[in-house]
């Protein structure tokens, strides 16, 4: 095909022996076309695309390059990868400031700095598996999707001005312990776990999300959020005190488990979670008196622990199984079977037991009882009875698929794409790990 632009016609005449492009595409005025795969192994090539303000297809840099730089482009029409490049150890490409593609990073043992410092717009970024990174510089203002694992990035400042994404997965980045975000709106997930040591995140800017899953973080801060359209999960944090006072509803699950150092949580103004609701094993969560406004729950409800004050006073409505269970002896059942009696409590299970007494209700099998602990043994059979509880509510939410598993995974593994947490079942298999 004729190529009309003179730099686009000396860059393809190069382009199969210097870049190994493929096929030509349509020209384009004061661009240089490169085609789908074309690889550059040195400066030397990277050189040749100097002239060029706009590429137009596929670029990837690899092979023994140590240090690299795309210069003068400004606008790159398809995917940046760098991959494989064993020996380089600095990237720059500071004038582009568009990429319609990807931008891939990956496999990269030894860089320690990439730099986009023009980078406003791109499609999708991936950095996976950059493990003596530091630094990484950009002015990102749009991008659908961000995935961050497996680096030795200290901050991620380069996306700290981004407004909206659709998917933002920031995991197993042991020195990163801080992350303040601009995000007012996430389409698909937000998710920040495993990171570096006592973390502190912040989305103060944060007004809705799909879904929002946070673990391993020492405080977090959504001081605008007000609605979350799937679900939304804290789990294994060491966060002391939680506060979504704009919070109005939760369209899925909704679930707290495994935060040891939690005391305090507040979501003074949610008034419906449609999934499940789940508090399970913080283990100094001792009031739970932060949900007054909650008036129902589309799913199940299970809160275990060792509390001793649980303050629902507008649930009205519960349409799955309830388990309410506490090592405490001081935590009355009452609110919750005179609920269960009037038929608030819509599942096939009821079961409340403090660390006196339990008593439990299924409709299946029309069986009450009530028990006062007489030994040892009624822990263990406490804890078997919650597990099944938790399976029983599984059940008993229906139209609602599996997406995810919350599951406790190990600390400097790289994690190259987690699932959302946006089904009670997901919620479940935290809660199920919780109870181990």
């Amino acid at each position: 095909m004729q190529v009309k632009s003179s730099i686009a016609l000396a860059l393809t005449a190069v382009a199969p022996a210097v870049l190994a492009a493929g096929n030509s595409t349509a020209s384009v005025a004061s661009g240089c076309s490169i085609g789908a795969k074309a690889t550059a192994t040195s400066q030397a090539d990277l050189d040749k695309l100097a002239g060029c303000p706009v590429i137009v297809g596929n670029l990837t840099i690899t092979g023994d390059l140590g240090s690299a730089a795309l210069a003068n482009v400004e606008e790159i029409d398809g995917s940046l990868t760098i991959k494989n490049a064993t020996s380089l150890s600095n990237f720059a490409a500071d004038k582009v400031k568009k990429i319609t593609g990807s931008l891939s990073m990956q496999d990269l043992t030894i860089l320690t700095g990439a730099s986009f410092g023009s980078l406003e717009e791109v499609d999708t970024i991936s950095m996976v598996t950059l493990p003596a990174i530091s630094t990484f510089g950009s002015n990102i203002q749009s991008a659908n999707n961000i995935l961050i694992s497996d680096t030795s990035l200290e901050t991620v400042d380069g996306f700290a001005t981004l407004k909206k994404v659709s998917e933002l997965n920031i995991n197993n980045n042991r020195y990163l312990t801080s992350f303040d975000s601009s995000l007012e709106t996430v389409a698909s997930s937000l998710q920040f776990s495993f990171n570096g040591e006592a973390a502190q995140v912040a989305f103060n800017q944060l007004l809705w999300a799909n879904n929002i899953t946070l673990r391993d973080v020492q405080s977090a801060s959504f001081s605008k959020l007000q609605t979350v359209n799937a679900s939304l999960g804290f789990i294994n944090n060491s966060i002391s005190n939680l506060t979504l006072s704009k919070l109005t509803k939760v369209g899925q699950t909704f679930f707290l488990t495994s935060n040891d150092q939690l005391t305090t949580v507040k979501a003074s103004n949610l008034t419906s979670i449609g999934g499940g609701f789940v508090i399970a094993n913080n283990t100094k969560l001792r009031n739970i008196d932060g949900f007054k406004e909650v008036a129902t729950v589309g799913g199940a409800i299970i809160v275990t622990g060792n509390y001793t004050e649980l303050d629902l006073p507008a649930l009205k409505s519960v349409r799955g199984d309830a388990t309410f269970q506490t090592s405490s002896g001081n935590f009355s059942c009452d609110p919750f079977k005179k609920l269960q009696s009037k038929g608030a409590i819509q599942g096939d299970s009821f079961s409340c037991k403090n660390g006196a007494k339990s008593s439990s209700i299924s409709s299946k099998s029309s069986v009450v009882s009530s028990s006062t602990k007489t030994s040892s043994s009624s822990k263990s059979s406490a804890s078997d009875s919650a597990s099944t509880s938790a399976a029983n509510a599984a059940a008993s939410v229906s139209g609602v698929s599996s997406s995810s598993s919350a599951s406790k995974k190990s600390k400097g593994a790289a994690v190259a794409q987690v699932a959302p947490a946006s089904s009670f079942m997901g919620a479940l298999a935290a809660v199920a790990v919780a109870l181990l």
